[in-house]
């Protein structure tokens, strides 16, 4: 199984992208994956707030994010068919953000991890999740989330 995790440029739904992609492999982790992704001209909001809490500068993603055709292109070469997020609207509607500016396909589906899990399940997940204390950079936060995922899974 995949987990994806995304860092934004804030939360506002109409004016955020993703700025950066982690993706952990709870079956095999050295083939997760985490990039930094260079913003598009036309993306120019910025919420200082949500810097402060992943400590990504605009200026970090100029110098060393990837271009957004780039970033869809390792997306969909690692990841299987189905990745599986702890907020899969937010996740897919950045992920759907990126793809289109790219002019690029998507290749895969996004689902939340309580597509899977009991209601017992997701409540003891979230619990330990909620107890947590996270990084607040992709691939970390994607790797807390498999990690946490492992004792519920038939892999």
């Amino acid at each position: 199984m995949q987990v994806i995790d995304i860092e934004a440029s804030g939360l506002d739904p109409d004016l955020s992208y993703p700025i950066e992609i982690g993706v952990y492999d709870t079956k095999n982790p050295d083939a997760s994956i985490s990039f930094l992704i260079k913003p598009d001209p036309a993306w120019e909001y910025w919420d200082s707030n949500a810097e402060s809490i992943h400590n990504i500068s605009r200026k970090l993603l100029e110098k060393d994010g990837i271009n957004l055709r780039e970033a869809c292109d390792r997306l969909n070469q690692s990841i299987a068919q189905i990745v599986i997020s702890d907020a899969p609207d937010f996740d897919f509607m950045w992920l759907q953000r990126l793809f289109d500016k790219a002019a690029k396909p998507m290749r895969f589906k996004v689902s939340g991890f309580y597509s899977f899990l009991t209601p017992e399940q997701q409540n003891q997940l979230n619990r330990h999740l909620d107890i947590q204390e996270r990084p607040h950079r992709a691939l970390a936060d994607a790797r807390m989330i498999g990690q946490a995922l492992r004792p519920f899974l038939d892999e």
